[in-house]
């Protein structure tokens, strides 16, 4: 059985595009094909209208799971990318890491280690590893899963403002629908079938956090959009999802 299955979906450079869907619709699938990890059995992935043969420099994937080595500091981890990429340049890598490990907000961590650090910090420190490559696709497979709601909405504030600087393109996966809502550009809906089933268009206006997310107005059609995109995922999955 395909855990894709004739998914035809464009994204627009540096757009914020959410994929959400039931478990085993193959949300995390079709990220894996966008990087290069997995390969369709029919059709093809484009990037700037070329085939995607692989993994390349140009995309960066953030998963569930942490990906720091516990030997490593957050600046050790961090520099490994750039090592990966460019090779052992000292104060030249050292100076950029720090420069995203700043824009993450862990400057005040560089000499922890792992086991030292909250799930939040790790995933910061994580966060950094991949944007120091300065990919212009940022992959990002359910980061904030495991995060208490406070640091989740502290990231989520976080990664919309390092988007805007960066001005990366992201697809982002997620069962949470309000962070589907708060997010995105659009919401991608998959269903059981691996299909994309519906593009709902996010129409909210930026910032939708702090003051401009309490205005009744904004509250009216967060509610609706996360009420349309929910009965559109239960269609497609014949059960509630969480929200």
């Amino acid at each position: 059985m395909a855990a894709v299955n004739g998914c035809d979906l464009d994204i627009a450079e540096n757009e914020f595009l959410v994929i959400v869907g039931p478990t085993g619709s193959g949300k995390s699938t079709l990220l894996k094909l966008i990087a290069g990890f997995e390969q369709p059995d029919e059709g093809e992935v484009l990037l700037g209208g070329e085939p995607v043969k692989g993994p390349g420099s140009d995309r960066g994937m953030i998963f569930q799971e942490y990906a720091l080595l516990p030997w490593r500091t957050v600046l050790q981890n961090v520099e490994l990318g750039l090592e990966f990429q460019y090779g052992k340049r000292g104060e030249e890598n050292r100076e950029l890491a720090m420069k995203y490990i700043d824009m993450v907000g862990l400057s005040y961590a560089v000499g922890k280690y792992p086991v030292e650090m909250s799930g939040g910090m790790k995933r910061r420190a994580s966060l950094a590893m991949i944007l120091v490559t300065k990919p212009k696709i940022l992959l990002m497979d359910g980061p904030f899963n495991a995060l208490d709601s406070k640091t989740k909405l502290t990231l989520h504030t976080e990664i919309t403002r390092i988007w805007e600087h960066e001005h990366n393109t992201i697809i982002f996966v997620t069962s949470e629908l309000d962070e589907a809502v708060k997010l995105s550009d659009r919401i991608a809906v998959m269903n059981r079938e691996g299909r994309i089933s519906r593009i709902f268009t996010n129409d909210l206006p930026r910032p939708r956090f702090g003051k401009a997310a309490l205005a009744p107005e904004f509250h009216h059609r967060f509610i609706e959009l996360r009420e349309e995109v929910m009965n559109e995922v239960k269609a497609g999955a014949g059960k509630a999802v969480c929200g």
